[in-house]
């Protein structure tokens, strides 16, 4: 099995604390929460204790502006939710998020804090994960909520979906097979002609979904090869966020198949994730 971090973004940091001279270093007083539930202004308030009690992630409608952040890179800005659409903002979440995956990956895999956000601004879009944290920021929390669309929800479904992925793929969280790695040539980039046996789904590719046809490029320019790491991400990305209909073109390529069977019976099997039911659910 193969451990994936996308971006290599890991950061060990070593701290040695020596106590000489006195072995009675007194008490030690307790840590404090990071944050105080209920926060006491939702009448969702108590389905937000329920959920950090059954996984240990916070909810967060008031929070500071240091708070959400934390960690980020990205310039964004945002605006504070109505308390009184909390509850409607968890009706979603729970269709769209936290009735596709069982309640023992969730306490795995749960973010740290969920922060919600009356609209979000920035270059990610109404949904946005930090590198190196366990923390979301989730646009929506609204009034908009009473009004929303099955197309819009569809939308956020997918966008929230990658996010998520994102977020744990960075944090390498997972295992994966090495038998999906042995399936296609990296050795060589493919070309966009369908009726070439060098074809992208020929050799066993798809396209990801920031960057398009990846494999026509390699991704070590010295080398000229292409790289795992993008065909996986590709992959979940893609099983996570399109319909059983938007697959079946790509499902008539022989390795294309193999490899999509592959990651759905591996993720079934070990963390009991359904990833074609998540891209399949539609509204």
């Amino acid at each position: 099995m193969r451990r994936i971090n996308i971006y290599w973004l890991v950061l060990s940091i070593f701290l040695c604390v020596a106590c000489a001279g006195n072995d009675n270093i007194g008490d030690v007083e307790p840590l404090s929460p990071d944050y105080k539930l209920p926060q006491g202004k939702s009448p969702a308030d108590d389905r937000i204790v329920e959920y950090y009690d059954q996984y240990g992630t916070y909810i967060l409608y008031e929070y500071t502006n240091d708070d959400i952040h934390y960690g980020s890179y990205y310039e964004y800005t945002y605006n504070l939710p109505d308390p009184q659409y909390v509850g409607n903002m968890l009706d979603l979440l729970e269709d769209i998020w936290f009735d596709l995956y069982p309640i023992e990956f969730h306490r795995k895999y749960m973010p740290y804090a969920i922060f919600l956000t009356a609209d979000l601004n920035g270059p990610l879009g109404p949904v946005f994960s930090y590198d190196g944290t366990s923390s979301l920021v989730l646009g929506k929390c609204s009034e908009e909520l009473e009004k929303i669309t099955a197309e819009t929800k569809f939308a956020y479904k997918k966008e929230l979906q990658i996010a998520l992925w994102n977020m744990w793929l960075n944090k390498s969280v997972f295992e994966f097979p090495d038998e999906f790695f042995k399936v296609s040539d990296y050795s060589r980039t493919a070309d966009a002609d369908p009726y070439s046996p060098n074809y992208a789904r020929n050799r066993g590719f798809v396209a990801h979904y920031q960057m398009g046809e990846w494999s026509l490029f390699p991704t070590d320019w010295m080398t000229g090869t292409l790289g795992d790491v993008l065909d996986l991400s590709a992959f979940i990305m893609s099983m996570i966020s399109r319909t059983s209909d938007e697959w079946a073109s790509d499902l008539t390529y022989p390795l294309v198949k193999k490899k999509y069977d592959i990651l759905q019976n591996y993720f079934l099997k070990t963390y009991n994730v359904n990833l074609k039911n998540i891209g399949n659910t539609v509204y």
